[in-house]
């Protein structure tokens, strides 16, 4: 506990000290991008943008090609304005570098953040229009001007509506969603070799109309070959932070965004983010010691699985990819009914596992525990053909089964379930199934020798005794005639 505190207390001086737990940190000194020319491409530090007139005012009569109308929010390094396009006469947001910011590694990082927003053109991701330069010197680039809600807003109204703090299956299915198209946004991102790192509810904007967008990409991240990104140190909104970013020599890839994706569910389902504290420094001991906090047992039980997988400490026991998580949740919406099931398969499956090394093995209970088990994967296999993670624990299942069936010598069950398992999985090459058949072989041999020799056992004994009933037969006979033979004299 000591060094977590300590881990906790060094990553909170690394930030500004009036920084709120919820706020999002972008070190002006962070070298958080590779450099682009590594790729071929020219700096853009070194590129001369188009010149852009930029005045403030009301109304559309200026000369410049951007008026200025009002402040839509000021993050770490930037300041987004609405603004006018005089040309097209379309409302347009217009990104610069805040006054007290400026410098030649603001100006670079500000082009940098428009250049990879450029390479994502994604419906749910905001185009930008145009990358300029002010005739005082000044970058700023053009985009899209989103309206709408955050969806962090929408979460709490949704939340203050229900009095158990728990939303209702309806609800989930729309928020759940929004997590899908942000998702696919995402792993759009991903296909181009860009992680977004600062996923959470307040960066997504709901539309009236039913559109979405996954905002402020200031701190993404162009991965170099080999899908890792080195950073110098924590860059990120504390809350979400997966374990990763707050170690001491952070190495991210695409799973960081999963977690990520995983900790914006979190706080879909619960209503807060995951990593809660009265400070910098609380916030970040509570990320280090409980990288997946408890989950409730009202959720339903297969989007708990999916949190706690997507939002795993270990990079390795995530999901490989968004894809995948957003392919689960797919699943619950479509089968919610079955999402239960599979989940209490999981359950009898590592019931059976465990049992299986019992000595004292009830085997009327593992019996009936493998029967549910599989014909409830069976169930799961016919709703979702082709599905792999079905497939694998109906595989491990009917092995479990079989080697039960063989322990009790039942052997017409044994090849039943050793055929369905060859059918599954194939014969050829499958040395388990080969060695699960001579097994069965085996048993059966014993038994059928163990039966002829009680059969000529039997046999013997018939012999014998029908030898000893003539025997008796005959005697009775010579006594009965003696007897007349008496009578006759």
């Amino acid at each position: 506990m000591s060094d977590i505190r300590a881990e906790g207390k060094r990553l909170a001086s690394t930030l500004p000290a009036d920084m709120m737990p919820t706020q999002t940190s972008r070190p002006l000194d962070s070298n958080w991008m590779p450099s682009l020319s590594a790729s071929g491409t020219v700096e853009l530090d070194e590129q001369k943008l188009p010149e852009v007139m930029v005045t403030d005012g009301e109304g559309y009569t200026s000369d410049g090609d951007l008026v200025i109308e009002y402040l839509i929010g000021t993050g770490g390094l930037g300041v987004v304005d609405a603004a006018m396009q005089s040309c097209l006469q379309r409302e347009v947001a217009v990104k610069r570098v805040r006054p007290e910011r400026r410098s030649a590694s603001a100006s670079t990082r500000l082009r940098r953040e428009a250049y990879l927003m450029g390479q994502l053109e994604h419906p749910a991701i905001p185009p930008v229009h145009l990358l300029g330069s002010t005739p005082d010197g000044d970058d700023l680039f053009v985009m899209k001007r989103i309206t709408g809600v955050e969806w962090g807003d929408l979460l709490a109204e949704e939340f203050a509506g229900f009095d158990d703090g728990q939303l209702d299956a309806v609800a989930i299915r729309k928020h759940l969603g929004i997590l899908i198209r942000i998702g696919e946004a995402l792993s759009f991102a991903h296909s181009r070799g860009i992680i977004h790192r600062d996923l959470k509810p307040e960066n997504v904007v709901v539309g009236d109309f039913g559109e979405m967008y996954l905002i402020d990409w200031g701190i993404a991240c162009s991965l170099p070959e080999g899908g890792v990104f080195e950073a110098r140190g924590f860059v990120g909104t504390p809350c979400y932070a997966a374990p990763e970013m707050l170690s001491r020599d952070p190495k991210l890839d695409v799973r960081t965004d999963v977690y990520l994706l995983g900790a914006t569910m979190y706080h879909m389902m619960t209503g807060h983010p995951p990593h809660m504290g009265d400070s910098i420094q609380a916030v970040f001991e509570m990320a280090l010691q409980y990288p997946v906090p408890s989950l409730s047992d009202a959720w339903p039980s297969p989007l708990k699985q999916i949190c706690i997988r997507a939002m795993a400490a270990d990079p390795d026991d995530r999901y490989s990819s968004v894809l995948s998580m957003l392919e689960d949740i797919r699943y619950f919406l479509e089968y919610g009914e079955l999402s239960d099931l599979e989940s209490k398969c999981d359950q009898e499956l590592a019931e059976l596992e465990l049992q299986i090394v019992d000595e004292h093995l009830d085997e009327e209970a593992y019996e009936t525990i493998g029967t549910k088990c599989r014909f409830g994967l069976e169930r799961l296999q016919q709703a979702w053909p082709g599905n792999e993670r079905i497939l694998k624990k109906l595989e491990r299942c009917l092995l479990l089964v079989c080697q039960s069936a063989i322990s009790k010598r039942r052997i017409a069950a044994a090849r039943v379930l050793l055929l369905q398992y060859i059918e599954l999985v194939g014969w050829e090459g499958n040395t388990t199934a080969h060695r699960m058949k001579d097994r069965i072989d085996g048993l059966a041999d014993q038994l059928t020798s163990r039966s002829d020799e009680l059969g000529l056992n039997i046999q013997v004994r018939l012999v014998e005794e029908l030898a000893s009933q003539k025997r008796a037969y005959d005697e009775l006979l010579v006594a009965y005639r003696e007897q007349e033979g008496d009578s006759g004299n």
